[in-house]
């Protein structure tokens, strides 16, 4: 019987060589599961960001209205103290108690108020992967004050 020479290949003498991707197609798929937890993550906090924005200046628009201005000159007002007022509590009892801001009231016809917010993301897995530690989201909310009836 005739042996067959080292050099040459028969059927299965390429068994095992997918076995050696496995562990890199594992660590992509990893990267690739941490980089879309990290992206939910921080979309999660800006929309969280967004609604607290425009809470707080429908709040602050509805609480700020100056009824004695409207009562005697018939004038639409907002009091900036009295909505300023708003910011501070709202933000604590939210899910975002660590977010600073600023309440601004417009004047015009009629009379709105901006809130604008801040907070820090910090990154979940991404810290090495984005090369930071943390982020700063910031958002706008506004509200006109409109008075509505008969």
């Amino acid at each position: 019987m005739r042996r067959p020479s080292p050099t040459r290949r028969g059927p299965g003498s390429e068994r095992g060589q997918s076995l050696l991707l496995l562990p890199a197609g594992f660590l992509i798929l990893l990267l690739l599961g941490s980089l879309v937890l990290e992206a939910a993550a921080l979309h999660l906090h800006q929309r969280q960001l967004d609604d607290l924005a425009d809470s707080i200046a429908s709040d602050a628009s509805a609480v700020g209205f100056d009824i004695e201005t409207f009562r005697t000159t018939g004038e639409v007002e907002i009091d900036p103290v009295v909505a300023n007022s708003v910011l501070q509590p709202a933000v604590d009892i939210s899910l975002l108690d660590d977010a600073t801001g600023s309440v601004r009231v417009l004047p015009g016809d009629p009379p709105s108020v901006e809130v604008e917010l801040a907070v820090e993301h910090e990154y979940i897995i991404g810290r090495s992967l984005l090369g930071g530690v943390s982020k700063t989201l910031t958002a706008v909310g506004t509200a006109e004050l409109v008075l509505g009836g008969p």
